[in-house]
């Protein structure tokens, strides 16, 4: 890395170890994602990979329906995409990126490709690291399994809906 903090390349100091969701993903399941991860962002994407925004924490606390987990089980594509999201280059200074931060009044930026694709994310976390001198440790392994679980009934053997499920 060379030249001033404010000239370094966003692609120096980006977040790369990434959770995504899909954008037919609960609002649930991306809660529980970044809870159990300790995320604070979460990149969206279709289901072809195409970058849509991104969810944070505020906006899904903003969307939390007080009537029980089972109403937030609306897709991410229902609370996402419905502002211009600014987003910087790997290549844009540390600078740029942190003015475009100030203007949204947002903590992150996704840093897209010349193409569109995601390469990262820039947070407010990434620049105090960067004014740190400190490499943020890649998170490998840092999700665990989901803790959602899905409950389905095993029914009797001749039950007209069901048959039994064979023991292991």
């Amino acid at each position: 890395m060379t030249g001033t903090l404010e000239e370094r390349p966003v692609g120096e100091a980006m977040s790369t170890d990434l959770l995504t969701v899909t954008d037919t993903e609960s609002a649930l399941l991306a809660w529980e994602l970044m809870r159990q991860g300790g995320y604070h962002h979460v990149p969206v994407l279709s289901a072809d990979g195409c970058f849509i925004d991104v969810l944070d924490a505020e906006t899904l606390a903003a969307a939390w329906d007080s009537g029980g987990p089972d109403r937030m089980r609306k897709p991410v594509g229902a609370l996402v995409g419905h502002r211009p999201l600014p987003h910087v280059r790997p290549a844009d200074s540390v600078a740029t990126a942190a003015r475009e931060m100030l203007a949204a009044g947002t903590d992150f930026l996704p840093v897209l490709e010349e193409d569109g694709r995601l390469a990262g994310l820039f947070t407010a976390r990434d620049l105090i690291a960067l004014a740190a001198g400190v490499r943020r440790p890649a998170r490998s392994g840092h999700v665990p399994t989901p803790a959602l679980y899905r409950i389905e009934p095993v029914l009797p053997a001749g039950h007209p809906r069901g048959s039994v499920i064979p023991p292991s």
